[in-house]
């Protein structure tokens, strides 16, 4: 927590450095798709899985080309593990549901055509919402799911992202690609397991 504290101040302090004028406040709503998986302990069969996010926030914009970003998402992080049980091939799926709060510095490029390039960074701490592990026998049908009371109640992660905005019909438009790196141990035990997420998300700021 006093590494997020100090990066939030850092951020905080490099806006107001390289801007004094006022930002203006933009809203901002984006949906997307996150492909997550774990990295780690002791792990070895590991598959990413695929879920929708989405969210609202608001991004503080300078003149400078400084911009800062926060808000609050939904998000869907696990990944499918294969493993043995009593000899048994089984699959399992671990499924850790997030309000996840990024708080993002970011930077506008010159504008390329309709595009405008921006390099998003910063970190983001996610809130345990709920946690499910379901199981089924490689080739079996049959599936079986439980809560996973093993998965910490926070995530700390570091976020790097290259977006592009577009101007249509007089609308701000927003896509872009996102990397999470987890930075704190998702379980509650040792060995560390840490989340890896990629988000592709499209919004519009208004």
């Amino acid at each position: 927590m006093r590494r997020f504290s100090c990066s939030l101040l850092i951020m905080l302090g490099l806006l107001c450095v390289s801007d004094s004028a006022t930002a203006q406040v933009k809203g901002l709503i984006h949906v997307g798709l996150t492909g997550s998986s774990y990295r780690g302990g002791s792990l070895q069969e590991v598959s990413p899985i695929y879920r929708f996010t989405g969210g609202a926030g608001i991004r503080y914009i300078y003149p400078s080309g400084f911009e800062m970003e926060t808000g609050l998402d939904y998000m869907v992080k696990g990944a499918e593990l294969e493993g043995t049980f009593e000899g048994i091939p089984i699959i399992g799926v671990s499924e850790i549901t997030y309000l996840t709060v990024p708080v993002l510095l970011g930077y506008r490029f010159n504008q390329v055509g309709r595009y405008q390039p921006r390099l998003v960074f910063g970190p983001s701490m996610s809130f345990k919402t709920d946690a499910q592990i379901s199981y089924r026998v490689v080739g079996g049908d049959i599936e079986q799911s439980t809560t996973d009371d093993g998965i910490s109640e926070r995530d700390l992660g570091w976020v790097f992202g290259l977006d592009m905005n577009t101007q249509v019909a007089g609308e701000t438009l927003t896509g872009g690609l996102r990397l999470t790196l987890g930075n704190s141990n998702a379980r509650t035990v040792d060995p560390e397991v840490l989340h890896t997420t990629v988000t592709m998300v499209v919004g519009i700021v208004f």
